[in-house]
């Protein structure tokens, strides 16, 4: 059997048959007029109403000393999440998260912190995704990520070692906080819970999916660590998380920038005349990711406009050769058509004249590696590269 790869090189000048509306962006000042139109015909159309105000509370923070790592701080944090829905009715929701910070700037009281945060929503619960002692775990789980027994070992094999652990000393070494949520805890990755999610939707008539729900919490660990001092938040995601990073970016001016790899359908890939995965087929697969209206006939916008509403704050869009399922090329194309925003800030978004053009400095950084679907020992020190030329 023969994979399918990535071409090193796009034909630029199919852009504007793939990017549809081209961005036309004449003025700083015309951009920002046109902005809450593409954001509400993202939401009608593709991701759901997301609340347009909401309260994240921290209710207790307990420090964990027995973990084994030099100079990490590690705490747990209890955090809850408020909402309005459309009939008034208030909705709440609990949720823990695990902060590691370098232990010479840590946490003390409430003052201004120097660590920029990586928000980072995973798929295995907060006690797999950080392995030391007193972490809680989720109740009535299913599942494990522990690599002990098969589901877990099968995890690792095919997606990487570090699709669960990231590698914590080495972020923590280069003067990096990281922030650890399981969404799947509060917003379920299940379409036999549909109509579960629906139900917590903020606006029932275009009720959100899991994506949308999960760019939500993003904001929500967002605010929680400005609450105590952490000013400056990255969301980060691999594949279904890496299209909520962005979603709650395009939506949170708090969120100062992107880290989205493979995000794919949904996410960066753009939706019309595409390669890889059909927005036919990932609302057939996943029909809980997205509100019910998402059909690719039927857009106003598409995935470029997404990366715009991010603008001027980077993005760096992760890629492999032989995961055409996530169409690197249709992120290349829609990277380069939402140029013109960032150009309005002074800024030149993507720069790379082909998909293996790693520039880390740009505010569009894209960066294409051999292999598969998946978060491998090759991509962790190129996010960190992007984290250094914008936010050391």
């Amino acid at each position: 059997m023969i994979m399918k790869t990535a071409p090193d090189r796009v034909n630029l000048q199919n852009l504007d048959q793939r990017a549809r509306p081209p961005l036309l962006v004449n003025s700083r000042a015309d951009w920002e007029r046109e902005k809450p139109t593409i954001r509400m015909a993202l939401e009608t159309e593709i991701y759901g109403i997301m609340p347009k105000s909401f309260e994240s509370e921290i209710r207790q923070r307990r420090e964990i000393t027995d973990h084994g790592y030099a100079d990490i701080k590690i705490e747990e944090i209890d955090l809850s999440l408020s909402y309005i829905r459309k009939n008034n009715e208030e909705h709440t929701a609990f949720y823990k998260a695990v902060l590691l910070t370098p232990e010479k700037g840590a946490l003390k009281g409430t003052e201004a912190q120097e660590h920029p945060i990586i928000m980072m929503e995973s798929f295995c619960p907060n006690h797999n995704v950080i392995p030391v002692k007193g972490i809680s775990k989720p109740k009535n789980l299913s599942f494990s990520c522990d690599n002990k027994g098969l589901a877990g070992r099968l995890i690792t094999y095919f997606f990487g070692r570090y699709i669960t652990t990231p590698p914590i000393e080495l972020i923590l070494s280069k003067g990096y906080g990281l922030a650890v949520i399981y969404p799947s805890y509060i917003f379920p990755d299940n379409k036999q819970e549909f109509e579960t999610i629906r139900a917590l939707s903020p606006d029932p008539m275009h009720p959100w999916g899991s994506v949308g729900a999960w760019a939500f919490q993003f904001s929500s660990l967002s605010k929680a660590l400005s609450q105590i001092g952490y000013e400056t938040t990255v969301a980060y995601g691999h594949s279904r998380y890496a299209k909520a990073a962005l979603v709650a970016a395009a939506y949170d001016p708090s969120i100062d920038g992107v880290i989205a790899h493979q995000s794919g359908t949904g996410g960066a890939s753009l939706s019309r005349q595409k390669g890889g995965e059909t927005v036919e087929s990932i609302t057939e697969n996943y029909p809980h990711w997205f509100t019910p209206r998402y059909s690719e006939s039927t857009l106003s916008y598409d995935q470029h406009h997404l990366l715009a509403l991010i603008a001027p704050r980077p993005i760096l869009l992760g890629n492999a050769q032989r995961d055409v399922w996530s169409d690197p090329e249709g992120a290349f194309y829609a990277a380069k058509a939402a140029n013109p925003a960032y150009g309005v800030y002074g800024t030149r978004g993507l720069s790379a004249t082909s998909l293996k053009d790693f520039r880390p400095s740009d505010d569009i950084a894209f960066w294409m590696r051999k292999g598969t679907h998946g978060v491998v020992k090759e991509d962790w020190p190129a996010f960190l590269s992007f984290m250094d030329a914008h936010f050391q």
